[in-house]
């Protein structure tokens, strides 16, 4: 709404400008030497005291602001590389901002005094052929178009067309082709990299392969990704979108435990992998949506198990199989909001916290759990502290890509997985602050999955960052612990003993 957009846009500055004035501290007068001396081109370095400052630092989570000591825009490798070289000689941490989405704005360094390298200017997009390479500045959006308009291409990834490629596919990538594609993380064929000591290489299977493993998964641990080679597919020549509603206030606990039963029973085992399913649900509604990735007759014998599963109790067929072009159903499934993205000068915000899980295969939710779920909600959620909602995703099951791959084949953990959950808070009525009450009410929400249901291990999606996590509870949650932490701890030592590439969760940190 347009009341909605002036409030936050003057909140924004307001609290930015704050932040930026009473935190900074000033560089050091050598490191800036570093800067200038190796800055040959003229890489814009934006400092507290450049009049671009406190805009340079807005935070896409407005309830997070770090403040870096020093944000640099380069051009090309060899000046991301010079940066980092001079950070690590005067023991400034480093980190890289990509589209600068995250949710605990690690973007931003996860807490004052970092080196931030933006890379909006790495925003190429060349495809050849089956393959396509881009810059990890690029938003979701415009590599959608882009792909489509140079050979009818596509490729998995997030339905939010303001998301930056780089995190994006160093930590996952789930969206709604991924059960039939993979994340965009398992379609990465190539990265150029720098590293901590300033040098510039390229990770593959068969080039640093143990350095790819490691970035597949856990890549702002490592180094700064310049460019991605990826995989393509071609487009779906027709989708065909669907949406089930029902109104959660007359619904009880046992008829809203249903849908959820029904949707793990069907993606258990009856989804096929061109079938994506969500159940997004606040106080007031539930809807039952996604997208079936071919014709609508393919549509009606894939979603006939589901319906006769979901139970019939005020349901109401909004969209009942509605054929649809590729590229408008990217922009439908984010609320038609537009897939073009602006080069620079992307402003969009929230004020929120986040909680995640990622649900095991093989261990499927209990009955009794999912009910716990609703009760909990019913009591504190009728009268939150704060705004919420919480998404159901199909994540694997039958078919799914994503958990076809071999747990160890990259650093990413969630192969045996069947849901991803998005359990999100926010301020009451779209307020600026969000309330202190909100946390508590976000981990109520989670534990009353987790420990109700506390035999079973759930983890987390680091896409959905949770910057509450202590840095163990994070390496567990994210990365599995483990074998694959032991592993992920001994290429860091290899790559950036001096852990240069710093967030307050990365490995080592």
């Amino acid at each position: 709404m347009f009341w909605k957009h002036i409030i936050t846009l003057a909140t924004t500055v307001f609290i930015t400008q704050t932040f930026a004035r009473r935190i900074h501290r000033d560089p050091p007068e050598e490191f800036l030497t570093c800067l200038a001396a190796r800055n040959n081109s003229g890489v814009e370095i934006i400092q507290p005291t450049s009049p671009s400052w406190s805009q340079a630092i807005e935070p896409y989570n407005l309830r997070l602001h770090y403040v870096p000591l020093v944000l640099i825009v380069p051009e090309t490798a060899r000046q991301v590389a010079a940066a980092v070289d001079c950070a690590r000689r005067h023991k400034i941490k480093v980190q890289s901002r990509s589209g600068g989405h995250s949710y605990g704005a690690m973007g931003l360094g996860g807490k004052n005094g970092s080196l931030v390298i933006d890379l909006k200017k790495f925003n190429s997009i060349a495809v050849d052929g089956e393959t396509v390479t881009v810059g990890p500045g690029v938003r979701l959006g415009n590599l959608a178009i882009a792909l489509f308009e140079n050979g009818k291409r596509a490729m998995p990834h997030g339905i939010c067309p303001g998301v930056g490629v780089g995190g994006h596919a160093l930590h996952g990538g789930f969206g709604l082709t991924s059960r039939m594609w993979g994340t965009t993380l398992d379609n990465i064929l190539e990265m150029e990299v720098v590293l901590a000591d300033g040098s510039i290489v390229l990770a593959s299977e068969k080039k640093n392969a143990d350095l790819f493993w490691a970035l597949r998964g856990a890549g702002s641990s490592y180094g700064i990704v310049t460019s991605f080679k990826f995989q393509t597919y071609p487009a779906p020549e027709v989708s065909t979108m669907y949406q089930i509603a029902y109104s959660a206030q007359n619904l009880t606990i046992a008829t809203r435990t249903e849908i959820i039963m029904a949707m793990q029973k069907y993606g258990a085992t009856l989804a096929a992998p061109e079938m994506s399913v969500r159940i997004f649900f606040a106080d007031g509604y539930h809807v039952v949506s996604g997208v079936y990735w071919g014709d609508r007759e393919g549509y009606v014998k894939a979603i006939a198990p589901l319906l006769e599963l979901l139970p019939k109790t005020n349901r109401q067929v909004i969209m009942d199989g509605v054929e649809k072009d590729w590229l408008t159903t990217l922009d439908e499934l984010d609320a038609g909001v537009g897939l073009k993205q602006p080069l620079d000068g992307y402003d969009s915000h929230e004020t929120f916290f986040t909680k995640s899980l990622v649900t095991p295969a093989d261990d499927l939710l209990q009955n009794a759990t999912v009910k716990n779920l609703f009760t909990f909600l019913d009591a504190a959620g009728r009268r939150p502290p704060a705004g919420w909602w919480i998404i159901f995703d199909l994540y694997g099951g039958v078919g799914s890509k994503i958990t076809s791959v071999s747990a160890n084949a990259t650093a990413y953990a969630h192969r045996n997985a069947l849901f991803t959950l998005q359990l999100y808070t926010g301020p009451p009525n779209f307020g600026p602050v969000y309330p202190a009450e909100g946390f508590a009410f976000a981990n109520g929400i989670s534990e009353s999955i987790t420990k109700f249901q506390n035999e079973t291990r759930f983890n987390a999606y680091a896409n959905y960052v949770d910057p509450t996590l202590t840095k163990e509870e994070a390496w567990d949650l994210y990365y599995g612990g483990g074998e694959r932490l032991e592993k992920l701890n001994r290429i860091k030592d290899s790559v950036d003993p001096e852990r240069v590439f710093w967030n307050p969760q990365a490995i080592r940190a």
